[in-house]
Protein backbone atom coordinates (compact mmCIF):
# COMPACT_ATOMS: atom_id res chain seq x y z
CA UNK A 1 0.00 0.00 0.00
CA UNK A 2 1.15 3.56 -0.88
CA UNK A 3 1.49 6.04 1.99
CA UNK A 4 -0.82 8.23 -0.28
CA UNK A 5 -3.30 5.26 -0.02
CA UNK A 6 -3.34 4.95 3.54
CA UNK A 7 -5.99 5.62 5.82
CA UNK A 8 -5.75 8.81 8.18
CA UNK A 9 -6.13 7.62 12.19
CA UNK A 10 -8.73 8.76 14.19
CA UNK A 11 -9.65 8.31 18.22
CA UNK A 12 -13.06 9.09 18.58
CA UNK A 13 -13.54 8.76 22.30
CA UNK A 14 -16.69 10.11 24.80
CA UNK A 15 -18.87 9.17 27.40
CA UNK A 16 -21.77 6.35 26.77
CA UNK A 17 -25.38 7.22 26.78
CA UNK A 18 -26.15 10.86 24.59
CA UNK A 19 -22.43 11.57 24.17
CA UNK A 20 -22.07 8.45 22.07
CA UNK A 21 -25.36 8.79 20.04
CA UNK A 22 -24.17 11.96 19.09
CA UNK A 23 -20.95 10.59 17.97
CA UNK A 24 -22.79 7.50 15.68
CA UNK A 25 -24.18 10.64 14.05
CA UNK A 26 -21.02 10.70 12.48
CA UNK A 27 -20.82 7.35 10.92
CA UNK A 28 -20.94 7.91 7.65
CA UNK A 29 -18.07 10.37 7.79
CA UNK A 30 -15.77 7.97 10.44
CA UNK A 31 -15.72 4.98 8.58
CA UNK A 32 -13.91 6.49 6.03
CA UNK A 33 -10.84 6.70 8.29
CA UNK A 34 -9.17 4.01 10.08
CA UNK A 35 -10.64 5.08 13.47
CA UNK A 36 -10.96 3.78 16.76
CA UNK A 37 -13.97 4.62 18.83
CA UNK A 38 -13.43 4.96 22.57
CA UNK A 39 -16.00 5.03 24.99
CA UNK A 40 -17.14 3.62 28.74
CA UNK A 41 -17.66 0.05 29.13
CA UNK A 42 -21.48 -0.45 30.15
CA UNK A 43 -24.29 -2.75 28.58
CA UNK A 44 -25.32 -0.38 26.28
CA UNK A 45 -21.94 -0.05 24.67
CA UNK A 46 -21.24 -3.43 24.34
CA UNK A 47 -23.35 -4.21 21.05
CA UNK A 48 -21.39 -1.44 19.42
CA UNK A 49 -18.58 -3.38 19.90
CA UNK A 50 -19.46 -6.81 17.25
CA UNK A 51 -19.59 -4.10 14.17
CA UNK A 52 -17.16 -0.89 14.93
CA UNK A 53 -14.12 -0.94 15.95
CA UNK A 54 -14.25 0.13 19.63
CA UNK A 55 -12.13 -0.11 22.99
CA UNK A 56 -13.38 0.65 25.98
CA UNK A 57 -12.83 2.36 30.11
CA UNK A 58 -14.07 1.47 32.86
CA UNK A 59 -17.25 3.18 33.64
CA UNK A 60 -17.97 5.39 35.63
CA UNK A 61 -18.85 4.63 39.49
CA UNK A 62 -22.32 5.40 40.46
CA UNK A 63 -23.37 9.20 41.86
CA UNK A 64 -21.20 11.59 41.51
CA UNK A 65 -20.10 11.90 44.37
CA UNK A 66 -15.74 12.27 44.40
CA UNK A 67 -15.11 8.96 46.32
CA UNK A 68 -12.08 6.75 46.72
CA UNK A 69 -14.02 5.11 44.13
CA UNK A 70 -14.22 8.16 41.94
CA UNK A 71 -10.50 8.33 42.00
CA UNK A 72 -9.59 4.79 41.49
CA UNK A 73 -11.82 5.04 38.08
CA UNK A 74 -10.23 8.19 36.83
CA UNK A 75 -6.40 6.58 37.42
CA UNK A 76 -7.21 2.91 35.71
CA UNK A 77 -8.73 4.88 33.12
CA UNK A 78 -5.79 7.36 32.61
CA UNK A 79 -3.44 4.88 31.99
CA UNK A 80 -6.07 2.95 29.68
CA UNK A 81 -6.13 5.70 27.76
CA UNK A 82 -2.17 5.92 27.41
CA UNK A 83 -2.68 2.28 25.90
CA UNK A 84 -4.83 2.89 23.93
CA UNK A 85 -3.69 6.10 22.91
CA UNK A 86 0.11 4.16 22.18
CA UNK A 87 -1.53 1.74 20.25
CA UNK A 88 -3.75 3.36 17.86
CA UNK A 89 -2.19 6.93 17.59
CA UNK A 90 -4.19 9.21 15.97
CA UNK A 91 -3.63 12.16 13.78
CA UNK A 92 -6.86 13.83 15.67
CA UNK A 93 -8.85 13.24 18.70
CA UNK A 94 -12.57 13.76 17.90
CA UNK A 95 -14.88 13.73 21.33
CA UNK A 96 -18.48 14.66 21.85
CA UNK A 97 -17.31 14.93 25.33
CA UNK A 98 -17.75 14.66 29.02
CA UNK A 99 -15.16 13.28 31.73
CA UNK A 100 -14.43 10.62 30.14
CA UNK A 101 -12.46 11.87 26.57
CA UNK A 102 -10.54 14.93 29.09
CA UNK A 103 -7.56 12.44 29.84
CA UNK A 104 -7.64 11.55 26.02
CA UNK A 105 -7.05 15.05 25.00
CA UNK A 106 -4.93 16.22 27.66
CA UNK A 107 -2.79 13.32 26.79
CA UNK A 108 -3.03 13.67 23.29
CA UNK A 109 -2.26 17.05 22.70
CA UNK A 110 0.93 16.79 24.63
CA UNK A 111 2.09 13.88 21.99
CA UNK A 112 1.28 16.52 19.37
CA UNK A 113 -2.16 15.43 18.15
CA UNK A 114 -5.26 17.44 17.14
CA UNK A 115 -7.96 17.80 19.36
CA UNK A 116 -11.74 18.69 17.92
CA UNK A 117 -14.10 18.84 20.79
CA UNK A 118 -17.97 18.63 20.04
CA UNK A 119 -20.27 20.24 22.67
CA UNK A 120 -22.56 18.35 23.80
CA UNK A 121 -26.34 19.06 22.10
CA UNK A 122 -27.56 19.23 25.03
CA UNK A 123 -25.45 22.34 25.93
CA UNK A 124 -27.55 24.85 25.00
CA UNK A 125 -27.48 27.78 27.62
CA UNK A 126 -24.37 26.70 30.02
CA UNK A 127 -20.97 25.67 29.88
CA UNK A 128 -19.74 22.44 30.45
CA UNK A 129 -16.94 21.70 32.84
CA UNK A 130 -15.18 18.91 30.87
CA UNK A 131 -15.48 21.38 27.73
CA UNK A 132 -13.97 23.83 30.05
CA UNK A 133 -10.63 21.96 30.84
CA UNK A 134 -10.22 20.88 26.62
CA UNK A 135 -11.35 24.25 25.73
CA UNK A 136 -8.32 26.17 25.53
CA UNK A 137 -6.23 23.58 24.35
CA UNK A 138 -8.42 22.14 21.23
CA UNK A 139 -7.45 22.73 18.08
CA UNK A 140 -11.19 23.21 16.72
CA UNK A 141 -13.82 23.44 19.46
CA UNK A 142 -17.22 23.55 17.95
CA UNK A 143 -21.08 24.23 18.86
CA UNK A 144 -24.34 22.82 18.27
CA UNK A 145 -26.09 26.19 19.37
CA UNK A 146 -25.07 29.41 18.40
CA UNK A 147 -25.68 30.24 22.12
CA UNK A 148 -23.06 29.17 24.00
CA UNK A 149 -20.49 31.08 21.45
CA UNK A 150 -21.05 33.48 24.22
CA UNK A 151 -18.82 31.01 27.05
CA UNK A 152 -16.32 29.99 24.03
CA UNK A 153 -15.38 32.60 21.77
CA UNK A 154 -13.46 30.73 19.20
CA UNK A 155 -15.99 27.78 19.31
CA UNK A 156 -17.26 27.47 15.20
CA UNK A 157 -21.10 27.33 14.86
CA UNK A 158 -21.78 24.32 12.90
CA UNK A 159 -25.51 23.51 13.68
CA UNK A 160 -26.50 19.71 15.17
CA UNK A 161 -24.99 16.85 13.82
CA UNK A 162 -28.00 14.82 13.80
Amino acid sequence: MKNSDKKKRIILICSDGGHLAQIMELKDWFVKYDYLIVTEKSPSTLPYAQHLNMKFLKGRPKGRKRNLNFFFHLLVNFFLTIKILLGHFPKAIITTGSHTAVPMCLIGKSLGVKVVWILSYARIKSRAASADLIYPIADKFIIQWPEPQKFYKKAIYLGGIY
